[in-house]
């Protein structure tokens, strides 16, 4: 096991300094509307957040109806009313700062140029063509698609595609960190025969996947007796920013595939794979892919940004956010509220406006106007715990509070006559302002997820690790469709 300098540089190449440009620019459009990111929408009335609103605002979306609002904020057509001037320039801001979450075009990806070389072998790691592992499965051809489906069996359709895209490159150990119950593990070893070291946190989680091991081995076992794939090897182990924490892991996975696996220690070189590290787990894999000789390219897929720590008084803890040199002189700071809405998706909300299928967005109105009874009456602090409710069509106010506060004792939960009368009407009548609301929220939340990325793109780049953004898959499959790669040039291997 070797380490590398931390040896921070920057890149002067056009893209990067386009990347600083854009950081700025999005940190001027914050300034401005960042405001509405940083609001509890429960604190709707307390605080008076419609009345925030520019007055052009206010006055055109009042009463525009949700699934015109939604065509519009999908970009696929425009209103029939006339939206303000500087509504619509936000909107194309938004649209030339933020990345580009559209996988159909595969050219559309962020590359240092200092490493264009890099190109094919990311193509390599991302590619999209399928091939079955021919050492394990031989010339099983007739039964491939029965193995296929074995392979895929607990796996949806997301994974399934992340996988698909993921398993191929010149690197035939991994690192499979935040493994789970290790879907992704398996197809990588059964149907790639890639050395796979599965890294979970959960004992639990990592006792299951041994047994889905197990399943899956004795189904296969029935189409081919004498099938014998590589094992699985999975550790549970919580990953940490100290450097005796990397050294102990490193030295754990150097010893799986050189003991266990009989990999060549001259030879061993290994790939990062995280597919949706939450919260910290990402600046972690950052790091250790960083300071580790061994790791040869990582690729990740972050989300729960809003879990980062953002401050750090422990020299010994690094920090999710900013990771880069750039952005740590920075004096912009992201609130966990921006963070929290950078997690959702603006596709799915988008199509739930333009269906009329926005009962469960209520619930936002519904939480609101409750935060406001719980806290008139002195009988809750503000943004206190409630249960989570899914609003149907046919849920009353009434009913939305009975199962939001059923866990409270008697008399700290609001009396019938709390949930009736003009004043409470009055609120209610209101939803569409806090949808509308919600979705200017939705509308910016995409700058946020940008900054995250950017600023975990230039930490690579500062250190000549040829860092690559890129879409790979349908947005609404999931929110969060953006990868990170990096592939180390031959000289740092």
């Amino acid at each position: 096991m070797s380490t590398t300098k931390d040896s921070i540089t920057e890149c002067t190449c056009n893209v990067c300094q386009s990347v600083r440009l854009r950081i700025d620019q999005i940190f001027c459009v914050l300034d401005i509307y960042g405001w509405m990111l940083d609001f509890y929408v429960v604190d709707f009335y307390r605080e008076k957040l419609w009345d925030k609103l520019p007055k052009s605002w206010k006055l055109a979306l009042q009463d525009i109806p949700p699934d015109e609002f939604g065509l519009w904020l999908s970009r696929e057509c425009s209103c029939t009313r006339i939206l303000p001037l500087s509504l619509l320039a936000l909107r194309k801001v938004i649209d030339n700062l933020q990345l580009n979450r559209n996988d159909e075009n595969l050219s559309n990806f962020l590359q240092c140029e200092k490493s264009m070389i890099i190109k094919t072998k990311c193509k390599d790691v991302t590619s999209l063509y399928l091939l079955d592992n021919k050492q394990q499965l031989g010339d099983l051809d007739s039964a491939s698609s029965q193995f296929i489906k074995l392979f895929r069996k607990h796996v949806k359709k997301k994974k399934r595609h992340e996988i698909e895209q993921m398993a191929q490159s010149e690197c035939k150990s991994i690192v499979d960190v935040g493994a789970g119950l290790g879907h992704l593990a398996r197809i990588l070893t059964y149907q790639y025969g890639l050395h796979v070291a599965c890294i979970e946190q959960d004992e639990l989680l990592s006792k299951k996947a041994r047994l889905y091991d197990e399943e899956l081995l004795m189904s296969m076992r029935k189409h081919e007796p004498n099938f014998s794939p590589l094992k699985l090897e999975h550790i549970s182990v919580k990953l940490e920013t100290s450097n005796h924490a990397k050294v102990k892991v490193t030295q754990h996975l150097h010893k799986i595939f050189t003991n266990i696996y009989n990999v060549n220690t001259e030879c061993l070189k290994y790939g990062i794979i995280g597919l949706h590290p939450c919260g910290d787990l990402a600046s972690i894999l950052l790091n250790l892919y960083s300071f580790t000789k061994e790791a040869r390219f990582m690729c990740i897929v972050g989300c729960c940004y809003m879990k980062m720590t953002l401050e750090s008084n422990n020299e010994n803890k690094q920090k999710g956010y900013p990771l880069s040199s750039y952005l740590s002189f920075k004096n912009h700071k992201l609130s966990y509220n921006a963070l929290e809405i950078a997690c959702h998706a603006i596709e799915k909300h988008c199509d739930k406006l333009k269906n009329n299928n926005y009962a469960d967005l209520i619930v936002h109105a519904y939480r609101a106007v409750l935060e406001n009874i719980l806290t008139e009456r002195n009988l809750l602090p503000s943004h206190s715990q409630l249960k989570n409710v899914k609003v149907t069509r046919d849920m009353t106010f009434k009913q939305y509070c009975f199962l939001a506060t059923r866990h409270l004792q008697s008399e700290l939960q609001p009396k019938d006559t709390d949930l009736e009368g003009t004043e409470v009407e009055h609120y209610l009548s209101y939803w569409l302002q806090i949808v509308i609301f919600s979705s200017l929220r939705i509308l910016l939340a995409p700058l946020v997820e940008t900054l995250v990325l950017l600023d975990r793109f230039l930490y690579l780049s500062e250190r000549n690790l040829n860092p690559i953004i890129r879409p790979v898959f349908n947005a609404k499959l999931s929110p969060r469709n953006l990868v990170l790669i990096s592939v180390k040039n031959r000289e740092e291997i």
